[in-house]
């Protein structure tokens, strides 16, 4: 019978109680679990938020200005502005790419930013070349490249890479569009 009673006992313990079972007046268990959730994800929108405010206040009081600005070098203690020099050259005009009868043109005019005052004169011999180089990769193009902002944007990056290989000792920052047509 103590064997009995032992079994009784365990059977006994592993049932809840109706004072102590941990169940609320209304039969539902506490959500332990869910507050946790809860807290865990309110840290971390308030540190999402603690992120993007301190990031938007450096931004806005300059201190990121060093680290976003490409076009700035320092040598010492002077500061300078990359591309002070502006060289323009002659517009290009020339046929597109395009099967049939009707032809399109394109009508495009280039101004080179260039580093040094001193390389005006040898982009002055050099400009055919130029016009060479990038002629040849305009001419390739068919209409349908030339439209939208996105194809613009890729043309200038490689008319830039074609202006670089032309003129390769000098040094040259950026090629600006003066006007682009397409006819």
């Amino acid at each position: 019978m103590a064997d009995e009673d032992e079994v009784m006992e365990e059977k006994a313990g592993d049932a809840p109680d109706d004072e102590s079972g941990g169940d609320d007046e209304d039969g539902e268990a506490p959500p332990k679990k869910s507050r946790a959730k809860l807290f865990i994800i309110i840290g971390a929108a308030a540190a999402v938020i603690l992120l993007i405010s301190v990031g938007t206040g450096a931004y806005l009081l300059g201190y990121l200005d060093s680290f976003l600005a490409a076009e700035e070098v320092q040598e010492g203690e002077n500061i300078r502005v990359q591309g002070k020099v502006f060289y323009k050259l002659e517009e290009i005009t020339l046929n597109l790419n395009e099967e049939g009868k009707k032809s399109r043109f394109l009508k495009i005019g280039l101004t080179v930013v260039l580093l040094h005052e001193a390389d005006v004169a040898s982009m002055e011999y050099l400009a055919p070349r130029i016009t060479d180089f990038v002629s040849t990769y305009l001419r390739e193009l068919r209409p349908e490249e030339t439209a939208g902002s996105a194809n613009i944007f890729r043309i200038r990056e490689n008319v830039l890479l074609r202006v670089r290989a032309a003129v390769a000792p000098i040094e040259v920052t950026n090629v600006l569009f003066n006007s682009v047509l397409v006819q």
